[in-house]
Protein backbone atom coordinates (compact mmCIF):
# COMPACT_ATOMS: atom_id res chain seq x y z
CA UNK A 1 0.00 0.00 0.00
CA UNK A 2 1.79 3.50 -0.68
CA UNK A 3 2.19 5.49 2.21
CA UNK A 4 -0.49 8.38 2.92
CA UNK A 5 1.57 10.99 2.39
CA UNK A 6 2.57 10.45 -1.12
CA UNK A 7 0.27 12.26 -3.42
CA UNK A 8 -1.44 9.60 -6.43
CA UNK A 9 -2.66 10.99 -9.89
CA UNK A 10 -3.64 9.94 -12.63
CA UNK A 11 -1.97 11.87 -15.35
CA UNK A 12 0.36 12.55 -18.06
CA UNK A 13 3.62 12.43 -17.38
CA UNK A 14 4.97 15.49 -19.22
CA UNK A 15 9.14 16.77 -19.27
CA UNK A 16 10.11 19.45 -21.63
CA UNK A 17 7.29 18.07 -23.74
CA UNK A 18 9.15 15.09 -24.80
CA UNK A 19 7.10 11.98 -23.31
CA UNK A 20 3.95 10.96 -24.39
CA UNK A 21 0.93 9.57 -22.75
CA UNK A 22 1.21 5.79 -21.04
CA UNK A 23 -1.21 3.94 -18.92
CA UNK A 24 0.53 4.10 -15.45
CA UNK A 25 -0.49 5.95 -12.28
CA UNK A 26 2.02 8.16 -10.97
CA UNK A 27 3.48 8.71 -7.89
CA UNK A 28 5.20 12.30 -6.54
CA UNK A 29 7.92 11.15 -4.75
CA UNK A 30 10.07 13.86 -3.25
CA UNK A 31 11.89 15.34 -6.48
CA UNK A 32 10.50 12.55 -8.82
CA UNK A 33 7.73 11.17 -10.37
CA UNK A 34 7.47 7.59 -9.98
CA UNK A 35 4.92 5.55 -12.36
CA UNK A 36 3.13 2.38 -11.57
CA UNK A 37 1.75 -0.49 -13.97
CA UNK A 38 1.74 -4.26 -13.76
CA UNK A 39 3.36 -3.94 -10.53
CA UNK A 40 6.37 -2.71 -11.60
CA UNK A 41 7.80 0.86 -11.14
CA UNK A 42 9.88 3.50 -13.05
CA UNK A 43 10.83 6.96 -13.65
CA UNK A 44 11.81 9.00 -16.47
CA UNK A 45 13.04 12.46 -16.60
CA UNK A 46 14.66 15.13 -18.53
CA UNK A 47 17.52 16.21 -15.72
CA UNK A 48 18.82 20.01 -16.53
CA UNK A 49 22.54 20.46 -16.63
CA UNK A 50 24.48 23.21 -15.45
CA UNK A 51 24.71 24.76 -18.42
CA UNK A 52 20.94 24.53 -19.11
CA UNK A 53 20.14 21.92 -21.05
CA UNK A 54 18.25 18.84 -20.48
CA UNK A 55 19.51 15.08 -20.51
CA UNK A 56 17.27 11.81 -20.69
CA UNK A 57 17.26 9.96 -17.65
CA UNK A 58 15.17 6.80 -16.49
CA UNK A 59 15.51 4.10 -14.09
CA UNK A 60 13.54 1.45 -11.78
CA UNK A 61 12.17 2.26 -8.54
CA UNK A 62 12.11 -0.30 -6.23
CA UNK A 63 8.52 -0.79 -3.53
CA UNK A 64 7.72 2.53 -1.60
CA UNK A 65 10.15 3.28 1.08
CA UNK A 66 12.80 0.32 0.18
CA UNK A 67 16.29 1.18 0.23
CA UNK A 68 18.81 -0.16 -2.30
CA UNK A 69 22.01 -0.18 -4.11
CA UNK A 70 21.73 2.04 -7.43
CA UNK A 71 23.56 0.72 -11.00
CA UNK A 72 24.41 3.68 -13.31
CA UNK A 73 25.23 3.85 -16.39
CA UNK A 74 25.67 6.65 -18.92
CA UNK A 75 25.62 6.07 -23.07
CA UNK A 76 25.66 7.63 -26.40
CA UNK A 77 25.07 4.45 -28.16
CA UNK A 78 21.13 4.91 -27.78
CA UNK A 79 18.40 5.55 -30.35
CA UNK A 80 16.50 8.78 -31.07
CA UNK A 81 13.30 7.77 -29.14
CA UNK A 82 11.77 7.23 -25.80
CA UNK A 83 12.64 3.96 -24.00
CA UNK A 84 9.54 1.56 -23.77
CA UNK A 85 9.52 1.75 -20.00
CA UNK A 86 6.95 -1.00 -18.87
CA UNK A 87 9.27 -3.43 -21.55
CA UNK A 88 11.86 -2.19 -19.57
CA UNK A 89 10.69 -2.11 -16.54
CA UNK A 90 9.93 -5.84 -17.04
CA UNK A 91 13.38 -7.11 -18.14
CA UNK A 92 15.09 -5.48 -15.14
CA UNK A 93 12.51 -6.91 -12.63
CA UNK A 94 15.27 -9.88 -12.25
CA UNK A 95 17.65 -7.13 -11.17
CA UNK A 96 15.63 -5.20 -8.79
CA UNK A 97 14.31 -8.57 -7.15
CA UNK A 98 17.38 -9.34 -6.49
CA UNK A 99 18.31 -5.87 -4.82
CA UNK A 100 19.63 -3.43 -7.04
CA UNK A 101 17.99 -0.34 -9.10
CA UNK A 102 19.15 0.63 -12.22
CA UNK A 103 19.78 4.23 -13.45
CA UNK A 104 20.62 4.98 -17.62
CA UNK A 105 21.13 8.65 -19.02
CA UNK A 106 21.51 9.54 -22.41
CA UNK A 107 24.86 11.39 -22.97
CA UNK A 108 24.67 14.85 -23.70
CA UNK A 109 23.41 15.47 -27.63
CA UNK A 110 22.97 11.72 -28.33
CA UNK A 111 19.47 9.39 -28.27
CA UNK A 112 16.77 11.69 -26.46
CA UNK A 113 19.47 13.83 -24.77
CA UNK A 114 19.71 17.95 -25.79
CA UNK A 115 22.86 19.21 -26.81
CA UNK A 116 25.10 18.31 -29.80
CA UNK A 117 27.62 15.11 -28.81
CA UNK A 118 31.59 15.82 -28.68
CA UNK A 119 33.14 13.02 -27.75
CA UNK A 120 34.44 13.34 -24.09
CA UNK A 121 33.38 16.84 -23.65
CA UNK A 122 31.28 17.44 -20.64
CA UNK A 123 31.19 13.54 -19.51
CA UNK A 124 32.99 15.06 -16.29
CA UNK A 125 30.63 17.84 -15.30
CA UNK A 126 27.38 15.47 -16.81
CA UNK A 127 28.46 12.35 -14.85
CA UNK A 128 28.94 13.85 -11.71
CA UNK A 129 26.13 15.83 -12.02
CA UNK A 130 24.14 12.60 -12.80
CA UNK A 131 25.50 11.14 -9.28
CA UNK A 132 23.91 13.95 -7.03
CA UNK A 133 20.98 13.45 -8.77
CA UNK A 134 21.00 9.76 -8.05
CA UNK A 135 21.58 10.82 -4.47
CA UNK A 136 18.21 12.45 -4.13
CA UNK A 137 16.63 9.04 -4.96
CA UNK A 138 13.98 8.13 -2.38
CA UNK A 139 15.33 4.35 -2.73
CA UNK A 140 18.76 5.67 -2.38
CA UNK A 141 20.75 3.88 0.00
CA UNK A 142 23.81 5.42 -0.06
CA UNK A 143 25.48 2.85 -2.19
CA UNK A 144 26.51 3.43 -6.22
CA UNK A 145 27.77 1.06 -8.62
CA UNK A 146 29.10 2.66 -11.94
CA UNK A 147 28.17 0.04 -15.15
CA UNK A 148 29.74 0.98 -18.77
CA UNK A 149 32.04 -0.80 -21.25
CA UNK A 150 34.12 1.04 -23.65
CA UNK A 151 33.24 4.48 -24.14
CA UNK A 152 30.32 3.73 -21.46
CA UNK A 153 33.63 3.01 -19.25
CA UNK A 154 35.14 6.42 -20.08
CA UNK A 155 32.19 8.35 -19.36
CA UNK A 156 33.26 7.19 -15.64
CA UNK A 157 36.61 7.26 -15.68
CA UNK A 158 36.18 10.91 -16.78
CA UNK A 159 35.27 11.95 -12.93
CA UNK A 160 36.77 8.42 -11.03
CA UNK A 161 40.04 10.67 -10.08
CA UNK A 162 37.77 12.77 -7.70
CA UNK A 163 37.27 8.85 -5.44
CA UNK A 164 33.34 9.75 -5.27
CA UNK A 165 32.78 7.86 -1.35
CA UNK A 166 29.76 6.48 -2.08
CA UNK A 167 30.76 4.97 -5.39
CA UNK A 168 31.39 1.44 -3.83
CA UNK A 169 32.44 -0.59 -6.92
CA UNK A 170 32.58 0.08 -10.66
CA UNK A 171 32.92 -2.82 -13.21
CA UNK A 172 34.44 -1.18 -16.51
CA UNK A 173 35.64 -3.62 -19.35
CA UNK A 174 37.12 -2.83 -22.50
CA UNK A 175 38.68 0.92 -22.26
CA UNK A 176 42.03 2.43 -22.04
CA UNK A 177 42.40 5.48 -19.61
CA UNK A 178 45.23 6.78 -22.19
CA UNK A 179 43.58 9.03 -25.39
CA UNK A 180 46.95 8.78 -26.84
CA UNK A 181 46.87 5.05 -26.86
CA UNK A 182 42.80 5.17 -28.33
CA UNK A 183 44.13 7.54 -31.21
CA UNK A 184 47.68 6.79 -32.07
CA UNK A 185 50.03 3.87 -32.10
CA UNK A 186 53.83 5.52 -32.35
CA UNK A 187 52.69 8.46 -33.99
CA UNK A 188 50.14 7.05 -36.78
CA UNK A 189 46.57 7.79 -36.27
CA UNK A 190 44.17 5.28 -35.71
CA UNK A 191 41.76 5.97 -38.90
CA UNK A 192 40.41 3.05 -38.67
CA UNK A 193 39.29 3.17 -34.97
CA UNK A 194 39.14 6.32 -33.47
CA UNK A 195 39.17 8.56 -37.65
CA UNK A 196 35.95 6.12 -38.19
CA UNK A 197 34.68 6.50 -34.71
CA UNK A 198 34.57 10.66 -34.80
CA UNK A 199 33.28 10.37 -38.27
CA UNK A 200 29.83 8.52 -37.11
CA UNK A 201 29.65 10.10 -33.22
CA UNK A 202 31.39 13.66 -33.93
CA UNK A 203 28.33 16.32 -33.75
CA UNK A 204 25.33 13.75 -33.15
CA UNK A 205 21.94 15.81 -33.87
CA UNK A 206 23.64 18.31 -35.18
CA UNK A 207 21.21 19.45 -38.23
CA UNK A 208 23.90 22.11 -38.94
CA UNK A 209 26.71 19.40 -39.48
CA UNK A 210 27.36 18.42 -42.69
CA UNK A 211 29.67 15.47 -43.91
CA UNK A 212 31.48 15.02 -46.84
CA UNK A 213 31.82 11.56 -47.18
CA UNK A 214 34.75 11.13 -49.81
CA UNK A 215 36.89 13.16 -47.65
CA UNK A 216 39.31 10.32 -45.44
CA UNK A 217 41.97 10.36 -43.67
CA UNK A 218 44.13 9.07 -46.37
CA UNK A 219 44.36 12.04 -48.05
CA UNK A 220 46.66 14.88 -47.59
CA UNK A 221 47.62 17.31 -45.65
CA UNK A 222 46.08 15.51 -42.35
CA UNK A 223 45.80 18.48 -40.24
CA UNK A 224 42.92 19.89 -42.92
CA UNK A 225 40.51 16.71 -42.82
CA UNK A 226 38.18 18.67 -40.67
CA UNK A 227 38.08 21.50 -43.00
CA UNK A 228 37.50 18.46 -45.65
CA UNK A 229 35.42 16.68 -43.89
CA UNK A 230 32.80 18.94 -42.58
CA UNK A 231 33.54 22.47 -43.80
CA UNK A 232 34.40 23.68 -40.65
CA UNK A 233 36.99 23.63 -38.04
CA UNK A 234 36.44 20.57 -35.03
CA UNK A 235 39.16 21.91 -31.79
CA UNK A 236 38.92 18.55 -30.25
CA UNK A 237 39.96 16.66 -33.50
CA UNK A 238 42.20 19.42 -34.90
CA UNK A 239 43.93 19.30 -31.24
CA UNK A 240 44.61 15.08 -31.92
CA UNK A 241 45.50 15.46 -35.13
CA UNK A 242 48.01 17.98 -34.82
CA UNK A 243 49.69 16.34 -31.76
CA UNK A 244 51.12 13.03 -32.96
CA UNK A 245 53.45 12.38 -30.56
CA UNK A 246 52.89 10.63 -27.29
CA UNK A 247 55.44 12.73 -24.81
CA UNK A 248 53.41 15.95 -26.10
CA UNK A 249 52.49 18.19 -23.20
CA UNK A 250 49.10 18.52 -24.78
CA UNK A 251 47.93 15.15 -23.65
CA UNK A 252 48.14 16.52 -19.81
CA UNK A 253 46.25 19.76 -20.89
CA UNK A 254 42.81 20.42 -20.32
CA UNK A 255 42.39 21.14 -24.38
CA UNK A 256 39.79 19.35 -26.02
CA UNK A 257 40.62 15.59 -26.90
CA UNK A 258 43.75 15.33 -24.62
CA UNK A 259 41.87 13.15 -22.60
CA UNK A 260 43.60 14.06 -19.46
CA UNK A 261 40.59 13.91 -17.40
CA UNK A 262 40.58 10.09 -17.45
CA UNK A 263 44.19 9.39 -17.11
CA UNK A 264 44.03 9.54 -13.08
CA UNK A 265 40.93 7.55 -12.73
CA UNK A 266 41.87 4.24 -11.47
CA UNK A 267 45.30 5.79 -9.84
CA UNK A 268 43.34 8.49 -7.51
CA UNK A 269 40.16 6.16 -6.80
CA UNK A 270 39.95 3.34 -4.14
CA UNK A 271 36.64 1.47 -5.07
CA UNK A 272 36.75 -2.51 -6.28
CA UNK A 273 37.33 -2.29 -9.89
CA UNK A 274 36.56 -4.81 -12.76
CA UNK A 275 38.49 -4.46 -15.45
CA UNK A 276 38.30 -6.19 -18.86
CA UNK A 277 40.20 -6.47 -22.24
CA UNK A 278 40.45 -9.49 -24.68
CA UNK A 279 43.96 -10.76 -26.60
CA UNK A 280 42.28 -9.02 -30.13
CA UNK A 281 40.68 -5.75 -28.38
CA UNK A 282 41.00 -2.47 -29.77
CA UNK A 283 42.73 -1.44 -26.25
CA UNK A 284 44.72 -5.28 -25.67
CA UNK A 285 48.25 -3.01 -25.20
CA UNK A 286 46.18 -0.10 -22.74
CA UNK A 287 43.95 -2.24 -20.65
CA UNK A 288 47.50 -4.02 -19.72
CA UNK A 289 49.59 -1.02 -19.64
CA UNK A 290 46.76 0.43 -17.13
CA UNK A 291 47.20 -2.84 -14.78
CA UNK A 292 51.01 -3.18 -15.00
CA UNK A 293 51.61 0.74 -14.52
CA UNK A 294 49.23 0.72 -11.06
CA UNK A 295 50.99 -0.17 -7.71
CA UNK A 296 50.49 -3.56 -5.61
CA UNK A 297 48.40 -2.15 -3.42
CA UNK A 298 45.82 -0.61 -6.23
CA UNK A 299 45.38 -3.98 -7.51
CA UNK A 300 44.95 -5.09 -4.17
CA UNK A 301 40.55 -4.80 -4.50
CA UNK A 302 40.55 -4.89 -8.58
CA UNK A 303 40.96 -8.13 -10.88
CA UNK A 304 41.80 -8.14 -15.32
CA UNK A 305 40.01 -10.35 -17.03
CA UNK A 306 41.16 -11.35 -20.22
CA UNK A 307 39.45 -12.94 -23.06
CA UNK A 308 40.46 -14.56 -26.01
CA UNK A 309 38.53 -12.60 -28.54
CA UNK A 310 38.14 -8.97 -29.52
CA UNK A 311 36.17 -6.06 -28.36
CA UNK A 312 33.28 -6.72 -26.15
CA UNK A 313 34.18 -10.40 -25.65
CA UNK A 314 35.29 -12.22 -22.26
CA UNK A 315 32.11 -10.66 -19.56
CA UNK A 316 28.73 -11.41 -19.12
CA UNK A 317 26.65 -8.20 -18.52
CA UNK A 318 23.34 -9.80 -17.95
CA UNK A 319 22.47 -10.64 -14.73
CA UNK A 320 22.88 -14.53 -14.11
CA UNK A 321 23.00 -14.63 -10.45
CA UNK A 322 25.46 -15.05 -7.34
CA UNK A 323 27.26 -18.03 -9.10
CA UNK A 324 29.53 -17.97 -11.75
CA UNK A 325 32.23 -20.26 -13.32
CA UNK A 326 33.95 -20.66 -15.89
CA UNK A 327 32.53 -21.82 -19.26
CA UNK A 328 35.69 -24.06 -21.13
CA UNK A 329 36.86 -23.12 -24.15
CA UNK A 330 35.25 -21.06 -25.95
CA UNK A 331 37.15 -17.69 -24.13
CA UNK A 332 34.12 -16.30 -22.42
CA UNK A 333 34.11 -16.91 -18.74
CA UNK A 334 31.15 -16.22 -16.26
CA UNK A 335 31.61 -13.39 -14.53
CA UNK A 336 28.79 -11.13 -14.73
CA UNK A 337 28.50 -7.16 -13.12
CA UNK A 338 25.75 -8.60 -10.45
CA UNK A 339 27.80 -10.93 -8.91
CA UNK A 340 31.48 -8.42 -8.72
CA UNK A 341 29.26 -6.01 -7.16
CA UNK A 342 27.76 -8.96 -4.70
CA UNK A 343 30.88 -9.90 -3.81
CA UNK A 344 31.71 -6.28 -2.91
CA UNK A 345 28.66 -5.98 -0.80
CA UNK A 346 29.02 -9.34 1.11
CA UNK A 347 32.86 -8.32 2.24
CA UNK A 348 31.31 -4.61 3.52
CA UNK A 349 28.58 -6.25 5.07
CA UNK A 350 30.75 -9.13 6.92
CA UNK A 351 33.35 -6.64 7.64
CA UNK A 352 36.42 -8.02 5.66
CA UNK A 353 39.22 -6.96 2.61
CA UNK A 354 37.22 -7.31 -0.58
CA UNK A 355 38.68 -10.81 -2.46
CA UNK A 356 37.04 -10.76 -5.68
CA UNK A 357 35.19 -14.05 -7.22
CA UNK A 358 36.35 -17.75 -6.41
CA UNK A 359 36.95 -17.29 -10.50
CA UNK A 360 38.01 -14.23 -10.48
CA UNK A 361 39.94 -13.45 -7.36
CA UNK A 362 41.16 -9.77 -6.47
CA UNK A 363 44.86 -8.49 -7.38
CA UNK A 364 45.29 -11.37 -10.39
CA UNK A 365 44.91 -11.48 -13.97
CA UNK A 366 42.72 -14.66 -15.57
CA UNK A 367 43.63 -14.60 -19.46
CA UNK A 368 42.49 -17.58 -21.55
CA UNK A 369 45.62 -19.15 -23.65
CA UNK A 370 44.78 -19.82 -27.17
CA UNK A 371 45.24 -22.93 -28.85
CA UNK A 372 46.27 -24.19 -24.88
CA UNK A 373 42.69 -23.57 -23.98
CA UNK A 374 43.16 -23.69 -20.96
CA UNK A 375 42.16 -20.16 -18.41
CA UNK A 376 45.44 -19.12 -15.96
CA UNK A 377 45.26 -17.26 -13.27
CA UNK A 378 48.07 -15.01 -11.84
CA UNK A 379 48.89 -11.85 -10.37
CA UNK A 380 50.08 -10.67 -14.21
CA UNK A 381 50.82 -11.55 -17.72
CA UNK A 382 54.70 -11.46 -17.76
CA UNK A 383 56.93 -12.02 -20.40
CA UNK A 384 57.86 -15.61 -20.56
CA UNK A 385 61.73 -16.38 -19.23
CA UNK A 386 62.91 -18.24 -21.96
CA UNK A 387 63.43 -16.27 -25.51
CA UNK A 388 63.06 -17.78 -29.20
CA UNK A 389 64.16 -16.19 -32.05
CA UNK A 390 63.45 -16.95 -35.76
CA UNK A 391 65.44 -14.90 -38.31
CA UNK A 392 63.44 -13.80 -41.25
CA UNK A 393 65.58 -15.72 -44.22
CA UNK A 394 68.15 -15.10 -46.19
CA UNK A 395 66.25 -13.33 -48.88
CA UNK A 396 66.23 -9.89 -49.02
CA UNK A 397 63.21 -8.23 -50.40
CA UNK A 398 61.84 -4.96 -51.54
CA UNK A 399 59.13 -2.96 -52.89
CA UNK A 400 57.96 1.05 -53.22
CA UNK A 401 55.60 2.72 -51.32
CA UNK A 402 53.73 5.00 -52.71
CA UNK A 403 51.35 7.27 -50.16
CA UNK A 404 49.11 8.16 -52.36
CA UNK A 405 48.07 4.73 -53.76
CA UNK A 406 44.78 2.92 -52.03
CA UNK A 407 45.83 1.57 -48.82
CA UNK A 408 46.43 -2.49 -48.20
CA UNK A 409 43.36 -3.60 -46.27
CA UNK A 410 44.82 -6.48 -44.13
CA UNK A 411 41.90 -8.41 -42.61
CA UNK A 412 41.88 -7.51 -38.75
CA UNK A 413 44.08 -6.13 -36.34
CA UNK A 414 46.25 -7.78 -33.24
CA UNK A 415 45.36 -5.46 -30.14
CA UNK A 416 46.05 -2.19 -32.16
CA UNK A 417 42.48 -1.37 -33.99
CA UNK A 418 39.23 -3.30 -35.14
CA UNK A 419 38.86 -6.92 -36.80
CA UNK A 420 40.36 -8.64 -34.34
CA UNK A 421 41.81 -12.37 -35.40
CA UNK A 422 41.19 -12.75 -39.25
CA UNK A 423 42.45 -15.37 -41.45
CA UNK A 424 45.21 -13.81 -44.27
CA UNK A 425 45.28 -13.27 -47.90
CA UNK A 426 48.24 -15.57 -49.24
CA UNK A 427 51.32 -14.38 -48.82
CA UNK A 428 52.72 -11.02 -50.97
CA UNK A 429 49.31 -10.73 -51.57
CA UNK A 430 50.04 -7.32 -53.39
CA UNK A 431 53.03 -5.78 -54.85
CA UNK A 432 53.91 -3.56 -51.48
CA UNK A 433 53.36 -6.08 -49.41
CA UNK A 434 56.15 -9.03 -48.92
CA UNK A 435 55.40 -11.73 -46.75
CA UNK A 436 58.39 -13.99 -45.22
CA UNK A 437 56.98 -17.63 -44.38
CA UNK A 438 59.50 -19.26 -42.02
CA UNK A 439 60.40 -22.72 -41.17
CA UNK A 440 57.87 -24.79 -39.07
CA UNK A 441 58.05 -24.68 -35.40
CA UNK A 442 60.57 -27.73 -34.25
CA UNK A 443 59.34 -27.50 -30.74
CA UNK A 444 56.14 -26.70 -28.39
CA UNK A 445 56.14 -23.32 -27.50
CA UNK A 446 53.97 -21.56 -24.86
CA UNK A 447 54.33 -17.83 -25.49
CA UNK A 448 53.70 -15.45 -22.90
CA UNK A 449 53.75 -11.57 -22.90
CA UNK A 450 55.30 -9.42 -25.27
CA UNK A 451 56.57 -10.50 -28.82
CA UNK A 452 59.38 -8.59 -29.90
CA UNK A 453 60.66 -7.87 -33.95
CA UNK A 454 63.62 -6.72 -35.31
CA UNK A 455 63.39 -5.35 -38.96
CA UNK A 456 66.45 -3.88 -40.68
CA UNK A 457 65.61 -2.49 -43.45
CA UNK A 458 67.01 0.50 -46.43
CA UNK A 459 65.26 3.02 -47.71
CA UNK A 460 66.01 5.96 -50.26
CA UNK A 461 63.97 8.54 -48.15
CA UNK A 462 65.61 9.91 -45.06
CA UNK A 463 61.74 9.66 -43.05
CA UNK A 464 59.34 6.54 -44.20
CA UNK A 465 57.63 3.91 -41.87
CA UNK A 466 57.41 -0.11 -41.50
CA UNK A 467 54.03 -1.88 -41.19
CA UNK A 468 54.70 -5.28 -39.77
CA UNK A 469 52.12 -7.81 -38.70
CA UNK A 470 52.69 -11.50 -37.64
CA UNK A 471 50.39 -14.37 -38.39
CA UNK A 472 50.31 -18.32 -37.96
CA UNK A 473 49.57 -21.39 -40.51
CA UNK A 474 48.36 -24.29 -37.63
CA UNK A 475 48.37 -27.00 -40.24
CA UNK A 476 45.28 -26.16 -41.98
CA UNK A 477 46.81 -24.15 -44.69
CA UNK A 478 44.52 -20.68 -43.01
CA UNK A 479 46.74 -17.98 -42.18
CA UNK A 480 45.23 -16.50 -38.91
CA UNK A 481 46.56 -13.28 -37.56
CA UNK A 482 48.59 -13.03 -34.34
CA UNK A 483 49.84 -9.10 -33.60
CA UNK A 484 50.77 -6.38 -35.92
CA UNK A 485 52.77 -3.00 -35.42
CA UNK A 486 53.57 0.21 -37.32
CA UNK A 487 56.15 3.18 -36.55
CA UNK A 488 58.20 5.35 -38.70
CA UNK A 489 62.61 5.98 -38.95
CA UNK A 490 61.76 9.31 -37.14
CA UNK A 491 59.65 7.62 -34.29
CA UNK A 492 62.11 4.51 -33.85
CA UNK A 493 64.98 7.54 -33.60
CA UNK A 494 62.91 9.30 -30.68
CA UNK A 495 61.39 6.39 -28.90
CA UNK A 496 65.11 4.73 -28.61
CA UNK A 497 64.14 1.62 -30.58
CA UNK A 498 66.07 2.47 -34.00
CA UNK A 499 69.99 1.63 -34.41
CA UNK A 500 71.53 2.64 -37.49
CA UNK A 501 74.95 1.16 -39.40
CA UNK A 502 75.42 2.82 -42.71
CA UNK A 503 72.50 2.67 -44.60
CA UNK A 504 70.55 0.19 -42.88
CA UNK A 505 68.66 0.90 -39.77
CA UNK A 506 67.20 -1.98 -37.65
CA UNK A 507 63.95 -1.18 -35.66
CA UNK A 508 62.95 -2.63 -32.77
CA UNK A 509 59.06 -3.37 -32.33
CA UNK A 510 56.93 -4.66 -29.21
CA UNK A 511 53.80 -6.12 -29.91
CA UNK A 512 50.58 -6.46 -27.13
CA UNK A 513 50.87 -9.07 -24.99
CA UNK A 514 49.29 -12.28 -26.11
CA UNK A 515 49.11 -15.70 -24.83
CA UNK A 516 49.23 -18.68 -26.81
CA UNK A 517 50.94 -21.88 -27.75
CA UNK A 518 52.56 -23.35 -31.10
CA UNK A 519 53.10 -26.88 -31.52
CA UNK A 520 55.75 -28.63 -33.79
CA UNK A 521 54.66 -28.44 -37.79
CA UNK A 522 53.32 -24.87 -37.17
CA UNK A 523 54.25 -21.83 -39.39
CA UNK A 524 55.04 -18.26 -39.03
CA UNK A 525 54.82 -15.99 -41.44
CA UNK A 526 55.83 -11.52 -41.13
CA UNK A 527 54.54 -9.20 -43.39
CA UNK A 528 55.83 -5.91 -44.52
CA UNK A 529 54.57 -2.99 -45.72
CA UNK A 530 54.32 0.70 -45.22
CA UNK A 531 51.04 1.13 -44.85
CA UNK A 532 47.87 -0.30 -43.58
CA UNK A 533 44.39 0.97 -44.07
CA UNK A 534 43.80 1.05 -40.11
CA UNK A 535 46.21 4.25 -40.13
CA UNK A 536 46.67 7.26 -41.67
CA UNK A 537 49.45 6.32 -44.19
CA UNK A 538 53.26 8.39 -43.98
CA UNK A 539 53.98 10.98 -46.59
CA UNK A 540 57.81 9.93 -46.72
CA UNK A 541 58.84 13.18 -45.75
CA UNK A 542 60.88 14.56 -42.68
CA UNK A 543 59.25 16.51 -40.73
CA UNK A 544 55.71 16.96 -39.38
CA UNK A 545 53.55 14.59 -41.10
CA UNK A 546 50.20 16.09 -40.74
CA UNK A 547 51.71 19.63 -42.28
CA UNK A 548 52.87 17.74 -45.30
CA UNK A 549 50.79 18.67 -48.56
CA UNK A 550 53.25 16.67 -51.30
CA UNK A 551 54.19 12.92 -50.46
CA UNK A 552 56.97 11.36 -52.13
CA UNK A 553 57.80 8.12 -53.15
CA UNK A 554 59.88 5.56 -51.17
CA UNK A 555 61.47 2.58 -52.08
CA UNK A 556 61.98 0.42 -49.53
CA UNK A 557 63.87 -2.65 -48.37
CA UNK A 558 63.97 -6.06 -45.96
CA UNK A 559 67.28 -7.39 -45.14
CA UNK A 560 66.01 -10.39 -43.99
CA UNK A 561 69.20 -12.39 -42.61
CA UNK A 562 69.42 -9.47 -40.06
CA UNK A 563 65.77 -9.31 -39.20
CA UNK A 564 64.37 -11.56 -36.44
CA UNK A 565 60.61 -12.37 -34.84
CA UNK A 566 61.29 -12.86 -31.08
CA UNK A 567 59.11 -15.10 -29.09
CA UNK A 568 59.20 -14.83 -25.22
CA UNK A 569 57.95 -18.18 -23.70
CA UNK A 570 57.28 -20.37 -20.22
Amino acid sequence: MINMKTIILVMVLAVGDVFATEPATVVAENAVEVKEAEGLRWFEEMIPTADGLKLYTFGNAPAPGVKCPIIVIRSPYVPEKRMDMLQFAREKKPLLDHGYAWVTQHCRGAGMSEGIFIPHVAEREDGLALLEYVRKLPWYNGEIYLEGGSYGASVHWAYLDTNPSDVKGAYLPFQDLNRYNIVYRNGFFKSGLAGGWICDMYGKKDPTLEQNHNAWFSQFPLADFSKRRWNRALPMLDNILTHPNRDDPFWKSELPGSGSETLNGLLKSTMPIFLSTAFYDIYTEGVFDMWHSIPVERRANCALLVGAYEHGSGVRKEFVGTKGEFKGGDGKPGVSMVEWFDAIRAAAKEGRPFEGLVNMPAATTSYYALWENVWITEPELLDGPRQVSFTLGEKNRAYTYDPKRPLPNFPGSGGLCFGGMQAQPEPDFRDDVVSFVLPPVTERLDVRGRMTAELTVESDCEDTCFYIRVSVDKGDGTWYLLRDDITSLSTAVRDGRLVKSGKQATITYRFPDHAFRLEPGDRLRVDVSSACSQFAPHSNVVGDQFTVREPKVAHNQVIASKSRLILSVK
